[in-house]
């Protein structure tokens, strides 16, 4: 069983920004956003998952969210990173409820675009492992480095992308909410031509560029908030797919 849960983050706003994190990450990965998010009038709350290794997907976790959000009263909006964007699009395709203002899709290839990670990424090399991450940027040295710490790192990883490595993504149209996708202009894993690819997915989808790499929204939270409360100022009707 999957079961997501919104963990408020802190600051107070009109509009609330629900984050879901990249694969191998948690509600950590957004707690220096709460500053730069409140100056631009963003509440933060992350999601924490419970699941099972194994027996988990990105459609399950996408049921759990979207059941968890049902919940929200005030204007919000949902960004995803990486692995949590394509869980952001699952997840609006899912919502009952009060949708939200906007989905910001972050350092995330499109549903079918090939993969980077190495093959059969339960059982790769970990060599091939630490590799890919250090490619990546965004974990410290020490860290991956750290035989206490790589191991279980590299585990949390693993079943993340596993999730990716299994989803068979099954749109019967286009996303019809306002959507916003961001990337890094150093992006070693999504390249800056593959981040168009959502605009089959959502026709009018707003791609916007930032300076870094896989992990930018993490280096520059402050502008990335501000983008976001800008985008959801321009959305309007000439925005929406369908």
């Amino acid at each position: 069983m999957t079961a997501a849960t919104l963990v408020t983050l802190g600051g107070s706003a009109a509009r609330t920004l629900v984050c879901i994190p990249h694969a191998g990450g948690s509600v950590v990965a957004f707690r220096a956003w709460v500053r730069g998010a409140a100056a631009a009038g963003l509440a933060v709350r992350a999601v924490h998952w419970e699941d099972e290794p194994g027996r988990s997907s990105i459609e399950s976790r996408a049921d759990a969210l979207a059941a968890e959000l049902q919940g929200i009263a005030e204007p919000w909006v949902l960004l995803g990173h990486s692995l949590g964007a394509l869980i952001a699009a699952e997840t609006i395709r899912r919502i009952t409820g009060p949708a939200p203002e906007l989905v910001v899709l972050c350092a995330a290839a499109p549903p079918g675009y090939p993969r980077d990670f190495p093959a059969g990424v339960l059982a790769a090399p970990e060599a091939a492992m630490v590799q890919y991450v250090t490619r990546l940027g965004g974990t410290p040295d020490d860290i991956l480095m750290n035989p206490n710490f790589r191991p279980q790192l590299l585990k949390h990883l693993r079943n993340d992308l596993n999730l990716i490595e299994r989803y068979e993504p099954a749109f019967d149209g286009p996303l019809t909410l306002p959507v916003s996708v961001y990337g890094g202009a150093s992006d070693a894993s999504v390249p800056i031509e593959a981040l168009g690819g959502w605009q089959a997915f959502a026709r009018q989808a707003r791609v916007r560029i930032f300076p870094g790499n896989h992990f930018f929204l993490h280096g520059r939270p402050a502008e990335v908030c501000r983008e976001v409360a800008a985008d959801c100022m321009r959305t309007s009707p000439d925005r929406l797919g369908g």
